[in-house]
């Protein structure tokens, strides 16, 4: 309705503009997402093309899917399907999926996870997206011979992911604003959503994030996520990571694949 109102030169309200422009993006990533998957049946003999579409891909969805998060996220009609979930399986997943990328960068890759299981009441896959958005600033501001480490650190009333690097880090002004919508310093021009996402996910799951940054000293950035008490055998939990693009794409490759060089 909204867009024969448009392309008969009517007027239309705000929330129809709203409306038709989230429509337009899914129809966008929708088509894209498609021709990608496309891509993957082609013969072996195209391996080599077939894999730069595919970043190409990857990242092209990547930015279709923060701009519907962020579209969700301001107008009110974001939704979380929370399910308790243990933290350190889902941590130890990302890191496998993400050991071999990084350390080709000549990145030192470390993680520690506790022995015990931390359960936590969150969106899995906006958990995995969020995680690996920090990461994927990592991997990318951390020079050759750097190091990444990913930790986890219970306290109280808190279970705290701690992602930290030996990069670039930011001065105080943009650590500053770094959480802010469309900000980025970057010479390439990014959109600037992957923090702001980031901090969106963490207030919304009841935490906080915290992040400490020198320039030319490198960055640590913390999500703080309430913790559920109990045993293990109380909970029914998913071990599973979360696939958002059919049996062979996960939130983890989609990011990863942009760590590629």
């Amino acid at each position: 309705m909204a867009y024969k109102r448009l392309k008969s030169g009517k007027s239309i309200s705000s929330e129809q503009a709203s409306k038709l422009s989230l429509y337009a993006k899914e129809q966008i990533f929708e088509s894209v997402r498609n021709q990608f998957l496309e891509t993957m049946k082609l013969p072996k003999e195209y391996d080599e093309i077939a894999e730069e579409i595919n970043i190409n891909g990857y990242i092209i969805l990547r930015t279709g899917h923060d701009l519907n998060e962020y579209y969700e996220a301001v107008s009110g009609k974001d939704s979380f399907d929370n399910k308790k979930a243990e933290i350190g399986f889902i941590l130890k997943t990302i890191y496998e999926k993400s050991e071999p990328i990084i350390r080709k960068r000549g990145i030192l890759y470390l993680c520690r996870l506790p022995s015990e299981n931390i359960y936590t009441n969150i969106d899995k896959e906006k958990f995995c997206y969020a995680v690996l958005d920090i990461l994927l600033n990592s991997a990318e501001n951390t020079p050759e011979g750097g190091r990444i480490r990913i930790g986890v650190k219970k306290t109280q009333k808190y279970v705290k992911i701690i992602i930290g690097d030996s990069g670039c880090g930011m001065n105080p002004e943009t650590a500053e604003h770094c959480t802010e919508p469309f900000y980025s310093t970057a010479p390439d021009k990014k959109m600037g959503l992957g923090l702001t996402l980031v901090h969106h996910f963490t207030c919304k799951s009841g935490g906080r994030m915290n992040i400490k940054s020198e320039k030319g000293k490198g960055t640590t950035i913390e999500m703080l996520l309430p913790i559920i008490t109990g045993s293990g055998n109380e909970l029914s939990v998913e071990t599973t990571v979360p696939d958002i693009l059919g049996s062979k794409l996960s939130p983890v490759d989609i990011v990863l694949a942009s760590l590629k060089k």
